[in-house]
């Protein structure tokens, strides 16, 4: 494969090669399903085969903890990250995750963030450094705790080995008492079916979809953490972004700005069909008792467990707040577009998105100076 991208780049993609996308999420997963697969799909059509990629699902090709330097080793030419698993390479982009915090509007924070990496100076010098180019977001929904037991109390969740994916989910989780396992979701229905986890501080879509944990699940506890938009959705290898033709990276972002919309749309849908089947199988979507949605509200008044001195001290960030501030401009200019937009309607969204991020990106310097 990395023999094939060397020539694809020497070629300036001329010929039409097939490359690689690499994921280790399951073949049934929300995004696999719609940001990879289907995204691939319309991209080789829209480029009449040029751009050809075959998805490898499940981390057949690479693990989740590898996926970044594989993707800029050129073990593959495009792939997914998650960025909380590596965050001493990606200070930026984990600073930022915990902001979801302050806001669940899933469909914003996708956008936003997307906006905020293609276009901050801070956020593309990041992925650069790592030797890849960032191409695509999503955003998870919210984040609740799926449990193998009936909980609902800051008693009940005290001690649980909880998995989470890092970053402030683990750190809210050990702040009520749980013991936070980093785990990537790829991992958590063995985590739960061994006995080696708890809970999952996931989003509901995972009762039926990806880790598909609704046999093992007992519990929801509907006690809100954030959801998960950090993550790059694809990353590409920087050499084969390159090789590419501006024309060409134009029919990707074009196609992306559809991706990007659809899996939002699917989650949406996806949540609320995770509920019903949930309920059908006779798992409790219990309310979380005031006290430990109290010590939710704190842990965030109190700046999100000290974020911005974590931000300072662990991540390298010397100005986390102006950093926050920044971010928060893209949040406000997102959170504008978004209203009134249906968001079911796949089309209008991706014209909001085509428009107002993918178009005002320069296809002859992004990711090439």
């Amino acid at each position: 494969m990395i023999a094939a991208g060397v020539l694809c780049m020497a070629a300036g993609m001329a010929q039409a090669e097939k490359v690689a996308l690499a994921t280790f999420l399951e073949p049934n997963h929300v995004i696999t399903r719609t940001l990879h697969q289907a995204w691939a799909e319309d991209l080789r059509a829209a480029s009449n085969g040029e751009i050809d990629f075959e998805v490898f699902v499940g981390g057949t090709l690479m693990p989740p903890l590898s996926q970044l330097r594989g993707v800029a080793d050129g073990v593959a030419q495009a792939g997914i990250h998650g960025a909380p698993y590596t965050p001493a390479e990606l200070p930026v982009a984990n600073a930022l995750a915990d902001l979801g915090f302050l806001s669940s509007d899933e469909f914003v924070l996708a956008y936003a963030y997307a906006d905020f990496m293609t276009h901050e100076l801070v956020g593309i010098a990041e992925w650069e450094r790592n030797g890849v180019i960032y191409g695509a977001g999503f955003a998870n929904p919210t984040y609740y705790y799926l449990c193998n037991d009936d909980l609902s109390t800051a008693a009940d969740m005290k001690g649980k080995r909880v998995r989470t994916s890092g970053a402030g989910w683990a750190r809210f989780s050990q702040s009520i008492g749980m013991v936070p396992v980093n785990l990537p979701s790829s991992e958590i229905y063995t985590g739960l079916e061994r006995g080696a986890l708890d809970c999952a501080n996931a989003d509901v879509t995972h009762l039926v979809n990806g880790a598909t944990i609704i046999d093992l699940t007992e519990s929801v506890v509907m006690l809100p953490t954030a959801p998960a938009f950090a993550s790059p959705g694809i990353v590409y290898n920087r050499p084969w972004w390159q090789g590419l033709t501006p024309e060409q990276r134009r029919i990707v972002f074009d196609t992306t700005a559809r991706a990007m919309a659809r899996v939002q749309i699917e989650f949406a849908l996806q949540v609320d069909a995770s509920v019903e089947a949930g309920k059908a199988k006779g798992i409790r979507f219990n309310e979380p008792e005031p006290a430990l949605l109290a010590l939710r509200d704190q842990w965030v008044a109190d700046g999100i467990g000290d974020l911005a001195g974590l931000a300072r001290d662990t991540y390298g960030i010397e100005d986390p707040e102006a950093l926050f501030a920044l971010f928060q401009t893209y949040i406000d200019k997102w959170s504008g577009l978004m209203e009134g937009v249906d968001r079911t309607d796949e089309d209008a969204l991706t014209a909001l998105v085509k428009t107002n991020l993918f178009d005002t990106i320069d296809t002859e310097t992004y990711g090439v100076n």
